[in-house]
């Protein structure tokens, strides 16, 4: 799916409106609705890891009005596709819609908005501190947001990237430990155990385990010959 370009327009800024959490869409200018993520997956098949998205559904917003025919054109299918803003990236991509009413059943009202806006803001402390231990290079803090399953989902995932982009083999055993509950998280795991054996040219035994160098053909640890 295309994604916007334009990364000024994209999030919110300092405004009054941002402080409300009002985000713009940066194709019509109209205000984007807070809309409820379902309980399945959707478009990337992994989940948004946010229990809330911000989606254009102004009908008249040229980025969907033209999507229709981009879809019919590029992949044969009839189908159309919305902006859609993350609430912790302010990333700004496209989600697609099977018919001009879809997806508009989750949308929430202004009360709801005003109940999460608190939980929102926490999030974005628990972020805080998160990008603080990373910067930190210390792995302690960030592994036990990882391993928690109260924090949000969006902040575990980006603790397992940060993880992967330190670095530590001493992460690893701690890193195959932690029960995901969520699919992108496991990939996102998955991802940083692989990153850190690229780092240090090592992988592990699949006899006993244990950390060896990424050439050998027999293991030090249990003796045995590897393919």
């Amino acid at each position: 799916m295309p994604h916007s370009k334009d990364s000024k327009a994209a999030g919110p800024d300092n405004s009054k409106k941002a402080a409300r959490k009002e985000y713009i869409c940066p194709y019509c200018n109209k205000k984007m609705n807070k809309w409820q993520v379902p309980p399945f997956n959707f478009s990337d098949g992994l989940g948004w890891c946010s229990d809330h998205l911000y989606i254009c559904f102004n009908d008249e917003c040229g980025f969907f009005k033209r999507s229709w025919d981009h879809m019919d054109e590029q992949f044969g299918h009839s189908m159309g596709y919305r902006a859609m803003i993350h609430p912790d990236s302010n990333e700004c991509m496209a989600v697609p819609v099977g018919s001009v009413d879809a997806m508009k059943g989750n949308i929430l009202d202004e009360i709801q908005e005003a109940k999460d806006e608190a939980s929102l803001e926490l999030r974005r402390l628990a972020m805080a501190r998160l990008t603080d231990a990373f910067i930190a290079r210390d792995t302690g803090p960030i592994m036990e947001i990882l391993r928690s399953s109260e924090e949000w989902p969006s902040v575990r995932l980006k603790a397992a990237q940060m993880l992967g982009d330190i670095g530590d083999p001493k992460s690893l055993d701690a890193l195959h430990a932690v029960e995901p509950g969520h699919d992108a998280i496991g990939k996102a795991i998955a991802d940083a155990i692989k990153k850190i054996h690229e780092t240090h040219f090592t992988k592990e035994c699949p006899y006993c385990a244990e950390v060896i160098k990424a050439r050998a053909v027999v293991c030090k640890h249990c003796g045995k010959e590897l393919g």
